[in-house]
């Protein structure tokens, strides 16, 4: 004999209750999802771990929910997990293990196919994943091509640019985000590069090591900042992306890699500055997508902080002065760059937005309705309208006007956004208050209106949101 327990878990809860449609949780931090049922507001948390593919830290970063099944990608594990949407049982042959350091940071989907790019942060790589047969080993095709440079140890070395090298150095890439052209045999994959460094010993301007107090041998480092930012272009065979495809059958190749930089620098002049290098003035762009047939790209900027600002009593690096803001201090700086893809090979700037703030962009996050992209980032959540023309790009909601506002700008953080059509709600992971808030969005016209609703406490630092339906 049997009987039901007086208290359920929040899986036989979620079981028994089998929710028709519910917002699956990645929670970053708990490596695990819970669920939140869209109709009642019922929340079942932890309902599932993820990591089962390893013994280190998951790190989870993004989730998939496609033909019955949950995919899980997990920074942290250099994997792919896969879970049956029914039983959220894990999927032991559902797996698929890139390469160690690889770091991937999120899904890139091929839309009408159970393909996916996914980047390596760490490795500057791609590799494209058939997630029907996620064990197959598909070749790694890197984000440029490197180039032979031969000068002294403490330049900043560089050469002369070419085709699939934009900036003539062989620094780290660091790719991030992804979109897919899909146009048949002719298909592109364009990846953005926010090319981060950990960190650099100082030069002056003669090239030597920089040192404080002077010659002292104490050489001065800087702190992890962006260098110039990248696109990477990859061409695909979208029609060959069937199961059992080989690496030949797609033809997955890099075909260039432009200077975002400079082509955003060429267009904006000076109203963003002359464009000129320095450690942390990178644009940072996190994401892109391809909206109203143009390449949107979210440059995320110094991604949070304060501005900070030189002394006497410390190291000034040359052409700057006591009381200048250091470069790469200030979080203010998020700017949207569209290009024109129309020559799907050679991007032109159609326009650029200073949206401000430090933006980032999720691919769930985008009312086609209204043709308006939100955005979430440190200091709050932001949005901007779209097209095809650049008459039809606008600041909505820039860093100083949020649609909501973190209480701290230094500590509160959004680390995900799914915009609901269904009940025109916006879903956003409070990553730092362990929770998911709602806004309501209403008016078929700018000014929309948005207004607060239901908070869902979830799992220790949610982060990616993908709904379940039954």
């Amino acid at each position: 004999l049997s009987c039901e327990p007086e208290t359920l878990t929040d899986y036989q809860a979620y079981m028994k209750a089998s929710p028709s449609r519910s917002l699956l949780v990645l929670n970053g931090s708990a490596e695990s999802i819970s669920a939140i049922d869209s109709e009642t507001g019922t929340v079942y948390n932890n309902i599932q771990t993820v990591g089962h593919s390893g013994t280190n830290n998951a790190i989870p970063s993004d989730i998939l929910i496609q033909d019955d099944t949950i995919y899980v990608v997990l920074s942290g594990q250099n994997s792919i997990e896969s879970y049956n949407a029914e039983s959220l049982d894990y999927v032991d042959d559902g797996r698929h293990y890139f390469e160690n350091g690889y770091n991937p940071m999120c899904f890139i989907p091929v839309d009408g196919t159970s393909w996916i790019f996914c980047a390596g942060f760490e490795t500057d790589e791609l590799q494209a994943v058939n997630l029907s047969e996620p064990e197959t080993d598909y070749s790694f095709l890197s984000c440029f091509e490197d180039v032979s440079i031969s000068s002294d140890a403490n330049d900043e070395t560089q050469v002369s640019s070419t085709l699939k090298n934009a900036v003539g150095d062989n620094h780290s890439r660091c790719a991030t985000g992804g979109a897919v052209l899909s146009d048949g045999s002719s298909s592109r994959l364009y990846v953005s590069n926010v090319r981060y460094d950990a960190s650099i010993l100082m030069t002056e301007s003669d090239g030597s090591l920089a040192e404080y107090p002077a010659d002292s041998g104490r050489y001065v480092q800087a702190p992890g900042y962006f260098r110039e930012a990248t696109i990477s272009i990859f061409s695909f065979n979208a029609d060959a992306m069937a199961d059992g495809a080989s690496d030949s059958d797609l033809s997955f190749s890099l075909v260039k890699e432009i200077d975002l930089e400079s082509l955003f620098y060429a267009a904006a002049g000076s109203s963003f500055g002359t464009g000129s290098y320095f450690p942390g003035n990178g644009l940072n762009p996190q994401s892109v997508f391809i909206l109203g047939d143009r390449l949107n790209v979210i440059c995320t900027g110094t991604n949070g902080g304060s501005a900070k600002y030189y002394s006497d009593s410390e190291y000034i690096p040359d052409g700057y002065s006591s009381g200048d803001e250091k470069p790469g201090t200030n979080s203010d700086d998020g700017v949207i760059i569209v290009l024109d893809i129309s020559d799907p090979d050679s991007p032109s700037v159609l326009t650029w937005l200073n949206i401000g703030g430090s933006p980032s962009g999720f691919r769930n996050a985008i009312d086609d309705s209204r043709g308006v992209v939100y955005l979430a980032g440190v200091g709050g959540i932001q949005s901007y309208s779209y097209g095809s023309e650049s008459s039809d790009y606008s600041v909505l909601h820039s860093s100083s006007d949020f649609i909501l506002e973190a209480d701290n700008s230094e500590s509160d953080y959004y680390s995900g956004l799914y915009y609901d059509s269904d009940d025109n709600l916006l879903y956003i992971s409070f990553y730092s208050g362990d929770s998911v808030k709602t806004i309501s969005v209403a008016g078929d016209s700018s000014p929309y209106n948005y207004s607060e609703s239901s908070s869902y406490s979830v799992g220790d630092g949610p982060g990616a949101l993908g709904f379940l339906e039954k």
